[in-house]
């Protein structure tokens, strides 16, 4: 019998989220750039935004978007890419935006460009991979998560990520080494042990399988991860007192 691995988490996070390592500074005062419903106009009067830096562009947005206020947020973007294409910041953090729309295609092309404009940004390559899978373009997700992990060998979410596309791959060995990498670099983080756990299960070692498991549920708080982390425990015992059964010829 087989189980079907449970891959608890995405840690990279939304796209975007390398914006949250250097806030830029607050921009000065406006007003509300759209009234709603006028999603493609940016002001009456004057435009406040034209004489705003990229950083600025980008903390604007990032406002309207914590405020659900996505018209404005993509108005502002829409503007700053123009007037700044060459700023991979902005593409990002419009890849984000399409994405909580649904607008996948869109944030794969955001992404992509983002990734052109900076190669060598880590959380970009994990963002692009993520894209990538959800069109099951596995062969160029695991080529981004290569060079995520090239660029930032202790990164979690490059790590994460890619133990997570090698163990869908079979790969099971090779997944067991990310995520093992995951549990030293951040040892009280409780995801990469599930996972962790489950690699060693499927490689056949089933003391290291549940003691990760063990270890898992003393660290996770969610109420939704106590459960996953005690229903595979209750799997592997069927599976194991199955075995039992059969090994004796079929005898209880």
């Amino acid at each position: 019998m087989n189980l079907r691995i449970c891959l608890l988490l995405c840690l990279a996070g939304p796209v975007g989220a390398a914006l949250a390592e250097d806030q830029p500074p607050a921009p000065p005062p406006m007003v509300d750039p759209l009234d709603a419903g006028r999603a493609t106009v940016l002001h009456r009067g004057a435009d406040p935004h034209a004489n705003l830096s990229p950083r600025q562009h980008l903390a604007v947005a990032a406002q309207h978007l914590a405020a659900g206020r996505y018209p404005q947020a993509l108005a502002v973007l829409d503007q700053a890419i123009v007037r700044y294409p060459h700023e991979a910041e902005l593409f990002n953090l419009r890849a984000a935006l399409a994405l909580r729309q649904n607008r996948v295609r869109q944030a794969l092309a955001d992404m992509e460009q983002a990734v052109k404009l900076a190669p060598d940004n880590p959380l970009y390559r994990v963002s692009r991979a993520n894209l990538y899978l959800k069109f099951e373009r596995k062969d160029e997700a695991l080529a981004d998560l290569d060079a995520a992990v090239m660029l930032a060998p202790d990164l979690i979410p490059a790590r994460f990520n890619r133990g997570a596309l090698l163990a869908n791959l079979g790969r099971e060995a090779e997944a067991l080494a990310d995520f093992e990498h995951c549990t030293q670099v951040e040892p009280d983080l409780p995801a990469p042990w599930f996972n962790r756990g489950a690699m060693h299960w499927a490689l056949g070692q089933r003391q290291a399988a549940r003691d990760d498991l063990r270890h898992f549920l003393e660290l996770a708080k969610e109420p939704a991860w106590q459960k996953a982390g005690q229903d595979l425990l209750r799997a592997w015992d069927a599976i194991e007192a199955k075995e039992a059964t059969s090994a004796k010829g079929g005898q209880p």
